[in-house]
């Protein structure tokens, strides 16, 4: 089940006895999590009948679990970090027992308790308890949300504080800021202060206030590269490296941009429209419009070239033929040089 699926089920009232809360998003798990506890838990004896454990040995769990509501019709428990989902080893039972222990109670588990087990991230597929819940309890999948997901979020979260946003200006967010949800709901904070009285967000307040993720940055550097703004480019790199920023990171997200901009290049040749090669690559229409423009200042075989010098440095670094220091700058420098010999050419 994914993240609509459960709220649609938890809208109509059902409620299951046992849960697992697995995937990156933490945000909207945490928003899951705290409705379901609000449905079964809510109310004037909520803190009576909520529970919270942490890797717990089954014996506690079992009890928790066995514990009668107080005037409620359940209670709920919630269960942290347990080891027999993750990669860690818990010091407090011993696993193979623990699990058969849990495997025999899930079989009779009462209905005045809604139980989660809620995993930061994903759970450890290869764990016996999770194929036991794949079987007795219902998984939730908490994946990144898609494209349109993501514009109708911000959408949405900036109507409630009564502001309006184009799709370009919702996609101009997400792709700017990254598509996480806790940050990006960081950001709407900040462009519901800065614009004040004022309804509509605009891409200018975006960029206004808004941080820029790496692979933006990535983006803007590339596009200064390639367009021949290359003390502009290394400007932008410095900055990189001097936030913490390594060169190994940043390499390959240059020859994927580079790659994508073949790709861009190969897909305007046959007659692709702007909104198709976004919807093909995963990017905003804005975006492929814009790479557009860049991949027109060079043939397929150039961009492919650029693609192929970032790996080719990149495995050179890794595997000790090259220093890591200045491998980058390389790479930039060659890709200028076309740029020039294109100019002069």
């Amino acid at each position: 089940m994914n993240h609509s699926a459960f709220f649609s089920s938890l809208k109509k009232g059902e409620i299951a006895r046992c849960y697992l809360f697995e995937g990156k998003e933490e945000f909207t798990k945490r928003s899951a999590l705290s409705a379901l506890r609000q449905q079964v838990a809510g109310g004037d004896f909520a803190a009576m009948n909520d529970t919270r454990l942490i890797d717990p040995a089954p014996d506690a769990l079992i009890a928790a679990a066995e514990t009668l509501p107080f005037l409620s019709d359940r209670r709920f428990l919630e269960i942290r970090d347990c080891a027999m989902l993750t990669g860690e080893k818990s010091r407090e039972y011993e696993e193979d027992s623990a699990v058969k222990q849990l495997d025999e109670y899930l079989e009779h588990l009462p209905d005045t308790v809604c139980m989660v087990f809620y995993v930061r991230g994903k759970a450890d597929g290869r764990k016996k308890l999770y194929n036991i819940l794949k079987k007795k309890a219902v998984i939730v999948a908490f994946d990144p949300l898609e494209d349109r997901e993501l514009s109708q979020w911000i959408a949405k979260t900036l109507a409630r504080q009564g502001k309006k946003i184009s799709l370009a200006a919702c996609q101009r967010l997400w792709f700017s800021a990254g598509r996480e949800l806790t940050l990006l709901d960081n950001e709407i904070g900040k462009l519901i202060a800065y614009t004040g009285d004022r309804e509509e967000v605009t891409e200018a307040d975006i960029d206004a206030v808004c941080v820029h993720s790496t692979e933006y940055r990535v983006f803007d550097l590339t596009d200064a590269l390639l367009s021949g703004r290359g003390m502009q480019a290394m400007d932008m790199l410095a900055a990189l490296l001097r936030e913490g920023e390594d060169r190994l990171g940043l390499l390959p997200m240059l020859g994927r941009q580079c790659r994508q901009l073949k790709y861009t290049k190969a897909m305007a040749l046959g007659g692709a429209s702007p909104d198709e090669i976004g919807r093909r690559l995963g990017v905003p229409p804005f975006i492929a419009r814009k790479n557009m423009g860049t991949a027109r200042l060079y043939t397929l075989e150039q961009l492919n070239d650029m693609g192929k010098w970032c790996l080719d440095t990149e495995y050179q670094v890794k595997s000790g033929q090259m220093m890591d220091v200045g491998s980058l700058e390389k790479v930039m420098l060659q890709i200028l040089a076309v740029r020039e010999a294109e100019k002069h050419g």
